[in-house]
């Protein structure tokens, strides 16, 4: 337990230390940067967060209860299902981390047409994987093996996708 308590504390300290540190990169680039750049790139971390806040409530308020209601009513006639708090925590917090992860992929496809690395018309192309790749994925990261649970997450990932190739349309290079 009390390596779960020092576990714990360390990522909090993690989640409230890299918005502090956005900001004060922001607070010491300014002396030095164009304002317009600087406001650019506040926007894009505010933006960065707001995703990464909205995959971690996605998880909490969609996936989990609906992942933790299959997983404790698996097996209900057979066995009585026993949980323990690190078991959980390290299941919570790592569909937090990955929900956070996956809700950066529109700002990640804007950033890589922004640098001319991508296009939107090649991500266009690729949009008939994406289903296919959306749903392995989440068989991946999700605790359990139902359709319900792997649909919950893919689907959002396919329409991240799909905003994420309007993004990096408003980011191709003007003539």
């Amino acid at each position: 337990m009390m390596s779960l308590t020092i576990h714990m504390a360390l990522l909090g300290g993690v989640v409230v230390a890299v918005p502090v540190m956005g900001l004060s990169t922001i607070l010491q680039a300014r002396r030095y940067g164009d304002p317009r750049h600087l406001r650019r790139l506040f926007l894009f971390m505010l933006s960065a967060l707001l995703s990464a806040a909205m995959g971690v409530a996605f998880a909490y308020w969609v996936l989990l209860p609906a992942g933790l209601g299959f997983l404790l009513r698996f097996g209900a006639g057979v066995a009585t299902p026993t949980i323990k708090i690190s078991e959980y925590m390290d299941l919570v917090l790592s569909m937090f981390f990955w929900l956070a992860i996956i809700f950066e992929l529109p700002l990640g496809m804007f950033l890589l047409a922004k640098f001319r690395i991508i296009s939107h018309k090649g991500l266009r192309r690729f949009r008939k994987y994406v289903p296919a790749a959306a749903f392995i994925l989440a068989a991946i990261l999700t605790p359990t093996f139902d359709v319900v649970n792997q649909t919950l997450l893919a689907v959002p990932m396919i329409l991240l996708y799909e905003a994420g190739i309007f993004l990096a349309w408003l980011a191709r290079p003007r003539n």
